[in-house]
C-alpha cells in the first residue's frame, strides 16, 4: 500500500477504464456525440476565451470605482496588521500566490484538456445522463471555469470571484467523489476497493484546501464589496471557522494514514522500495503525518500575543508543518505514482497513475497556498 494521496478523480464510468483521450473521443463519436475532432477543439477554444471573460468582466464589474487593485497576497493571521516591511515582502510573493493556486487547480485543467467535450459526453451517457452532450458540455466549463476564476479573482484582488471558482470546483469533487468512488466503492473489493478510498481521501484533502480558501476570502470581504457588503461583518466572523474546517477536512487524510499504516506500515513501504534505514524512515514518516496535520490545524488557535512576537509561532508552525508535509507528498508522489507509471506497459494504468500524480501535484498546492500567506510574517 505504497499510494499515499491516490484515486481517480476523472474515472467516472467506473467499469469502462480506458483513459486516453483518443479514446473517450473514438468512443464518442461511435455514439453519434461528437462532431469529430475539429468540433472538440473550436469547443474547447470558446469554453477557455468565454471562462476568461467571464473571468475579467466579474472582476471589472466587481471593482470599487476610482479605487486602485490590491494585489497584496490574503495572508493567514488575517487579525494581524501588516508593516511596511511585511507589505513589501507581501508584494514580492503575489506571484508565488498565483503560482501555488494555479498548481491547486491543476488537475481540473488537466481534466478538461485531457478528456475533452468528447470525454466527458460519454462518461455522461455511460452514467446514464439525460442530454449527455449537454452535461459533458458543462463538465468541462466548470473545470475550465473554476481554476480560471479563483486565479483571476485571486489576480485583482476580487474575493467574490474567488469564492465562485471554489464553489465550482466543490461541486465537481462532489459529484466525482459520489458518482466515482463512494457508488463504486460499495461494489468493489480487493485493490480496487483500496483506490476507491483512497481517491475518496485524496478529494476529501482538496474540497478542505478550497473550504479554507473560501475562508481567505470571506475575510477580506468589506462594507464596498458588491452584492455581499452589508453582510461584512457576519461573512468576517464567519471566515476563521470556514479556514478551520477546511484545514480539518485537508488533513483528513494524513492523519487516517498515520492510523493505518503507523511506523510499522511506512518501514515496510520503504523497504519494498529499497530505501536505506527503512524503520528510521517509516518513523519520520508516521512522525510527519501526525505532528504536521497537527500543526497544521493548531497553528491559527494559538493566541494573539504570541502571533504579534518577533518571532510569529503561527506563522512559523504552519510554514514548517506545511514544508513537512511536502516532502511526504513528494516521496509518495515518487515511489508510489512515477516509478509505477513507468514500469507499467498497460495505458489504463498509466492513466490511472497520472491522474494520481496530478491528485497530489494539486494537495502540494495547496500546501504551497498555505506556506505563501504565511512566509512574509517570518521576514
Amino acid at each position: 500500500n505504497s499510494s499515499m494521496a491516490s484515486g481517480l478523480l476523472l474515472d467516472l464510468e467506473g467499469q469502462a477504464r480506458e483513459t486516453d483521450e483518443s479514446a473517450y473521443a473514438r468512443m464518442a463519436d461511435e455514439s453519434g456525440e461528437s462532431q469529430g475532432p475539429s468540433t472538440g477543439k473550436v469547443g474547447r477554444a470558446l469554453i477557455v476565451a468565454s471562462s476568461i471573460g467571464a473571468c475579467g468582466m466579474m472582476a471589472l464589474a466587481a471593482a470599487p470605482e476610482g479605487q486602485s487593485v490590491d494585489t497584496l497576497p490574503r495572508l493567514a493571521v488575517a487579525t494581524i496588521e501588516l508593516s511596511s516591511a511585511e507589505a513589501k515582502a507581501g508584494t514580492g510573493s503575489f506571484a508565488c500566490e498565483l503560482i501555488s493556486l494555479f498548481v491547486l487547480t491543476s488537475i481540473f485543467l488537466y481534466g478538461a484538456v485531457k478528456h475533452g467535450w468528447a470525454g466527458f459526453t460519454y462518461v455522461s451517457k455511460m452514467q446514464g445522463l439525460p442530454a449527455p452532450s449537454f452535461f459533458g458540455l458543462i463538465s468541462v466549463m466548470i473545470l475550465y471555469g473554476g481554476p480560471l476564476l479563483i486565479l483571476g479573482g485571486a489576480a485583482t484582488a476580487q474575493p467574490l470571484v474567488v469564492i465562485a471558482g471554489a464553489i465550482l470546483d466543490l461541486v465537481w469533487l462532489l459529484l466525482a467523489t459520489v458518482l466515482g468512488h463512494a457508488l463504486p466503492l460499495k461494489k468493489s473489493e480487493g485493490m480496487e476497493a483500496t483506490r476507491h478510498s483512497q481517491a475518496i481521501q485524496g478529494n476529501l484533502s482538496l474540497m478542505g484546501f478550497h473550504i479554507f480558501l473560501i475562508g481567505m476570502q470571506l475575510a477580506l470581504i468589506t462594507k464596498h464589496t458588491p452584492i455581499v457588503g452589508h453582510f461584512s461583518a457576519s461573512c468576517n466572523q464567519m471566515a476563521f471557522a470556514v479556514k478551520e474546517a477546511g484545514l480539518c477536512l485537508a488533513v483528513y487524510i494524513w492523519l487516517k494514514q498515520f492510523v493505518q499504516m503507523g511506523a510499522s506500515g511506512f518501514a515496510g513501504v520503504a523497504g519494498y522500495f529499497g530505501i536505506p534505514s527503512p524503520k528510521l524512515m517509516g518513523l519520520g514518516a508516521a512522525l510527519t503525518l501526525l505532528f504536521g496535520s497537527l500543526a497544521l490545524v493548531a497553528a491559527p488557535l494559538i493566541p494573539q500575543e504570541l502571533a504579534s512576537t518577533s518571532l510569529n509561532l503561527p506563522a512559523l508552525m504552519s510554514v514548517l508543518s506545511a514544508a513537512s508535509l511536502i516532502v511526504f507528498m513528494l516521496f509518495a508522489t515518487i515511489f508510489g505514482h512515477v516509478f509505477p507509471m513507468r514500469k507499467s506497459d498497460e495505458a489504463a494504468e498509466k492513466g490511472f497513475q497520472m491522474n494520481c500524480i496530478m491528485r497530489n501535484d494539486s494537495i502540494i498546492g495547496g500546501l504551497m497556498f498555505i506556506i505563501v500567506l504565511n512566509a512574509p510574517y517570518l521576514l
